[in-house]
């Protein structure tokens, strides 16, 4: 890890994975000045894992240059939209969508979830648009919508910055 400068996010994006995923980032941005490569394949996640990855790149000293090379689906598609150097390999599924809230208990406990949820999908919503140049409307609209992008819709829709072809990059 500290020779490559590479961190890998694998599978499912929930609270395990992000906090170790952001260990490293940590770790990597202590150890030197060079930009960290961040390798996301991911289908799902939640908002709160991906919302601290997000919050850990944008507090790093050092460049971040994530690459999909696989999926960035729901939150983990905001992971790589707010790294300072985007890429997705040429074959990459790249989906906007709300992972959505499970909630149990009172009427109460679940309207306090749904709330919360409410909150982390607004917040979510505002580092995309940020990130991509975007109105926040359109994200919304898009997120809700659960849009596919193929690697030419996510470089018009400013998700990503270039195409990563066996381990080089090309640029719009």
């Amino acid at each position: 890890m500290f020779d490559r400068r590479v961190v890998r996010v694998q599978g499912r994006l929930d609270d395990f994975v992000a906090t170790g995923a952001a260990t490293q980032l940590m770790a990597l941005d202590g150890s030197g000045d060079h930009a960290i490569q961040l390798h996301l394949n991911s289908g799902e996640g939640t908002l709160t894992a991906a919302l601290t990855l997000m919050d850990t790149i944008a507090a790093l000293g050092v460049p971040v240059a994530a690459v999909c090379t696989g999926r960035a689906e729901g939150p983990a598609l905001g992971v790589l939209a707010v790294a300072h150097l985007r890429y997705a390999a040429s074959h990459a599924r790249l989906r906007l969508h709300d992972a959505g809230v499970a909630a149990d208990g009172t009427a109460a406990a679940m309207a306090n979830a749904l709330e919360q949820h409410q909150r982390q999908v607004e917040r979510f919503v505002e580092r995309v648009a940020e990130a991509a140049r975007q109105p926040a409307e359109r994200v919304e609209i898009d997120l809700a919508g659960s849009r596919y992008f193929d690697v030419e819709e996510a470089l018009q829709y400013r998700l990503v910055d270039g195409i990563w072809i066996g381990g080089s990059r090309t640029s719009d």
